[in-house]
């Protein structure tokens, strides 16, 4: 086993010497706030964001959400990074730990959340063939299949009306699943 030394000059296992990453849970909805913070301390963060497609004021919209709402990670070494500080930092409620003591998350999971989240890219609201309900209009709390998008506000959906499937075109923000 490898020994670097502390301060004090006594041996210190090497493993301790080298930064690795920790979990912050933040205070509710701050988790871009605790990162921010964070990072004016020069401390390095990721918080994992996925793109989330929404229907807002009856337009579609696409938003960077965390995938783990309340949580950050922090790439902390143990003898040179100050700790407190972080406690003290805006939009953090605590370090996460198990029996008073924060352990480390492995670099494994935080390279496979990065290269995941680089692959999924954009999902769409509504893929074709998802089973939708209709939420207004005359066609109301009926039943019906997403087939695509018409345009930016509107979709198409199969709809069975007297024992056939109809095609039929409605505004995208009268549509749930």
């Amino acid at each position: 086993m490898s020994h670097a030394s502390d301060r004090k000059g006594m041996a210190v296992p090497k493993d301790s010497v080298v930064a690795q990453w920790y979990l912050i849970q933040s205070k509710p909805r701050q988790e871009v706030r605790a990162e921010e913070n964070l990072r004016n301390q020069h401390f390095a963060c990721y918080c994992p964001l996925h793109s989330v497609e929404k229907i807002h004021k009856g337009k579609r919209t696409v938003t960077q959400q965390p995938l783990f709402p309340g949580y950050l990670f922090i790439n902390l070494c143990k003898l040179t990074d100050n700790w407190h500080s972080i406690r003290s930092t805006r939009g953090v409620q605590r370090l996460v730990t198990f029996a008073n003591e924060p352990l480390a998350v492995p670099d494994e999971i935080i390279h496979g959340l990065q290269s995941r989240l680089m692959d999924v890219g954009d999902k769409p609201l509504f893929e074709a063939g998802t089973q939708v309900t209709i939420t207004e209009g005359p066609f109301k709390d009926l039943d019906a299949i997403f087939c695509k998008a018409d345009g930016e506000e509107r979709a198409i959906i199969l709809l069975n009306l007297l024992h056939r499937q109809q095609q039929i075109r409605v505004p995208l923000k009268a549509l749930k699943i």
